[in-house]
């Protein structure tokens, strides 16, 4: 197989096998587009995050001072038949700020995705994986470290992304491991409901009764009765309610430019979903997510907090399910973060994994993980004295329904 590094999408050569090629350009990078959503669809993984949209408008309004750096295979054709979406980046984490970072392509900043992998066709990983993870050891000598969030633990790229790294890193391993709690859904909202008991159907029957006939509410889809940009705009100061002190990314002026260039491409192509509530009136409550395949995925939502006692947060996710099912939808998956309310809705699980490796050749590397490395001892030893205390689990920012 050849390698070669490009700041041009030029032709490949025309021989046998698959040659691997490092686009690092903008221009390289668009040239791409004709393939990217072709073989993002054929992939076993199954994600938005991956789009050509997502990774297009992230790299517009969120990159700062990353560099691309996407491992492509093409065949003899010079057509493409992986990708290895991949930048290198600086995380905003002041202990890592000084590391060059190989990442995922939107694996950092704003706007991030959760669910991020190698393109690959399902079927053909044992084939092509190994070619494609030949980047990580052709880029060891531009990056401190490795740093791979977010990777479905269920990806049949997986093994070969952690023998590489192994092999051509030092220390590499699982950092994180995150739970994304599921929904299999049903054939219809009744059979859905018979899998809780009769105190949790009661009370979410009850609100919805107080919903429709107490306060003339409605349920729809932005763009229907609510115009797409009235819709996001009153998800970001609904969103807003439950972070008072501005802790979701969510909301910042980067990640909502991002946004709303991308709800107004997806949510005409039925690829983002906005269920709506309307209550006496005036929206009270917006769930915002995506659609890939038969999978959804519950991104950000908001609701009206004055409404507390008819949860709207809980009915607004209720629509969004029934939406789910009607559409023939298998999978409606809740992303990182493992609230309560999560756990209750969902009837399954699926893992997120967090890769991270060493350069050997990296003396900011060395100096880093010695570092950590003291701080993690230093507190293990004053016991009584600085007792251990959880830390949050890692993942998006989501906020917990009421």
């Amino acid at each position: 197989m050849n390698t070669k590094s490009t700041s041009a999408a030029g032709p490949a050569p025309r021989r046998g096998g698959l040659t691997l090629e490092i686009v690092r350009d903008v221009e390289a990078f668009h040239a791409l587009q004709p393939f990217w959503d072709g073989l993002v669809g054929q992939m076993h993984t199954r994600s938005p995050f991956l789009r050509w949209d997502w990774m297009r408008l992230w790299w517009e309004e969120c990159r700062q001072e990353a560099r691309l750096a996407i491992a492509v295979l093409r065949d003899a054709e010079g057509v493409p038949q992986a990708i290895a979406p991949l930048m290198l980046a600086r995380e905003s984490d002041p202990a890592r700020k000084h590391l060059v970072t190989l990442t995922w392509l939107a694996g950092f900043g704003e706007a991030h995705g959760e669910r991020l992998d190698l393109i690959v066709p399902a079927g053909r990983e044992q084939e092509l994986t190994p070619q494609l993870c030949r980047v990580f050891k052709l880029l060891r000598n531009e990056c401190d470290n490795v740093r791979l969030s977010h990777l479905p633990e269920e990806s049949p790229n997986t093994r070969h992304i952690l023998d590489v790294l192994r092999e051509a890193y030092s220390r590499a391993g699982i950092l994180n491991r995150q739970t994304c709690r599921i929904i299999n859904l049903p054939a219809s909202w009744d059979d859905y409901e018979a899998r809780h008991n009769s105190k949790w159907r009661n009370v979410l029957r009850r609100r919805r009764r107080a919903f429709t006939s107490e306060h003339a509410g409605t349920a729809t889809l932005a763009g229907e009765r609510v115009p797409l940009a009235e819709a996001m705009k009153e998800l970001r100061v609904l969103h807003a309610m439950q972070w008072p002190s501005g802790i979701s990314s969510f909301t910042t002026e980067a990640s909502w430019r991002f946004h709303q260039r991308l709800a107004e491409i997806w949510v005409p192509q039925q690829r983002a979903w906005m269920p709506v509530l309307e209550a006496d009136g005036k929206v009270i409550a917006i769930l915002y997510g995506f659609m890939e395949r038969d999978e959804f995925f519950q991104y950000q939502t908001g609701w009206e907090q004055s409404l507390s006692k008819i949860s709207p947060g809980k009915l607004v996710m209720r629509w969004a399910i029934d939406c789910s099912i009607q559409r023939g939808l298998r999978v409606y998956d809740m992303l990182p973060s493992d609230y309560e309310y999560k756990r209750q809705w969902a009837d399954g699980a699926r893992w997120l994994l967090d890769l991270e490796a060493f350069s050997p050749t990296s003396w900011r590397a060395v100096v880093f993980h010695t570092l950590r490395s003291l701080r993690r001892w230093f507190p293990s030893r004053r016991g009584a004295e600085a007792p251990d205390v959880p830390q949050q689990e890692p993942g998006a920012a989501q906020s917990s329904a009421e």
